[in-house]
């Protein structure tokens, strides 16, 4: 199923906002709500859609969905919450019934999410919100572009790799680059683009972000600055896009010159362009795949496991199942993501059956994760059992 809302709202006409239902467990779909000027129906339809492949390749039982607002993130504080309020007045039948339950994305906080909810009068539930997620991200961002690598026999420690975004996703994912030995020497942000062939002291960059946000690129005062633009098309071992959709897109593809592209942003690469990447011999991970770390990672703490096991545990799972999907590739002379969607809807068929499931054990289930997210069963109570639980989901 999907379903697309795209109304106009607030005190400018011509604001528009979305809302993308892709699939539903339950009656219910969880995704992000964006903030940025190149918002499109278009566009979140096809996120929405990683999003349900997303659950589906860590058989999780949800829905997948997107919603957005096509603003500039910078907009002035008093001006976003105007835009969250009423973006959230019209979509409350969603939020109140639980249809959509949003989360922070592109441009947004859990603070956002929050003050949307709460200002239409929505109660937050406890364990319904989450921050941090883009460390996890970048955990199997790291670990697919490992795998990848070896695929690829490309020899990762000392390999250039160019980071695009240096957000919440690609700040961290540029940091396990350069601790895990590869020369990270191009990061962007909205404002511009910075090189060094020698390889940028990301651990530095990282403080001043948190110093200055995106403005870091204008005050890291030991590389050259460059078209934001130009990142995909550097001369590089490892391109990973943690910014907008469709970096790579018909128009730049033959410029691309990446051995593995490794995303942690949601689908940075057009279809036909990632088919020509496959053509040329370059390696491109599912995005699903690649940047699920996040959507584990936060399920997998919100049960009361400690973060380093959580650490440990997505890197294994992700080099595990890149590994599988390229070899798959490979024989059936097809691009990843052809055995990526096939193996991630068959496991979201199976979450959704067994969830919707009308017998006593999975009433008796879907009743228990519906009080633990409201906060009714402690957590305590449920951290033993939830490395069992996540085992028998993801693999």
């Amino acid at each position: 199923m999907s379903a697309t809302i795209s109304v106009t709202f607030g005190s400018d006409p011509e604001v528009r906002g979305y809302l993308v239902i892709d699939s539903t467990v339950n009656g219910r779909a969880y995704g992000g709500l964006r903030l940025s000027p190149d918002v499109s129906a278009a566009t979140l339809a096809r996120v929405a859609r990683a999003k349900t492949l997303k659950y589906g390749l860590l058989g999780l039982p949800l829905g997948g969905a997107k919603a957005g607002i096509a603003a500039a993130a910078e907009i002035p504080a008093e001006r976003r919450r105007e835009l969250l309020k009423g973006f959230g007045e019209i979509i409350k039948p969603y939020l109140e019934s639980r249809r959509f339950v949003p989360g922070e994305d592109l441009g947004t906080t859990a603070g956002d999410i929050r003050y949307m909810l709460e200002a239409n009068g929505l109660k937050v539930p406890p364990r319904s919100l989450s921050e941090g997620s883009g460390t996890f991200t970048a955990v199997t961002v790291f670990a697919a572009a490992v795998s990848a690598c070896e695929y690829a026999g490309v020899d990762l420690h000392g390999a250039a790799v160019a980071v695009e975004g240096f957000g919440s996703v690609g700040a961290p994912t540029a940091l396990a680059f350069s601790k895990g030995g590869a020369r990270v020497v191009a990061i962007s942000t909205v404002l511009g683009g910075i090189y060094d062939e020698a390889g940028l002291d990301v651990a530095e960059l990282s403080r001043l972000r948190d110093r200055v946000g995106d403005a870091v690129v204008n005050i890291y005062p030991k590389a050259r600055r460059i078209d934001r633009q130009v990142l995909p098309e550097l001369d590089v071992h490892v391109f990973s896009p943690c910014a907008q959709p469709d970096s790579i897109t018909e128009a730049n593809v033959g410029s691309v010159q990446a051995k593995v592209i490794c995303p942690g942003a949601n689908c940075p690469v057009t279809p036909e362009a990632e088919r020509n990447l496959f053509q040329r011999g370059i390696v491109p991970v599912p995005d699903f795949v690649a940047n699920c770390g996040g959507v584990l990672g936060v399920s997998m703490r919100r049960a009361g496991i400690m973060t380093g096991d959580i650490e440990r545990y997505i890197g294994r799972k992700v080099a595990r199942e890149v590994t599988g999907i390229l070899e798959a590739a490979r024989a059936e002379n097809v691009v990843p993501r052809v055995p990526a969607e096939r193996v991630a809807e068959e496991r979201f068929a199976r979450a959704k059956a067994q969830a919707e499931s009308r017998s006593v054990v999975g009433r008796a289930f879907g009743l228990g994760l519906e009080l633990y997210r409201a906060g009714a069963i402690p957590r305590w109570l449920v951290a033993p059992l939830a490395p069992r639980y996540f085992d028998s989901r993801v693999r």
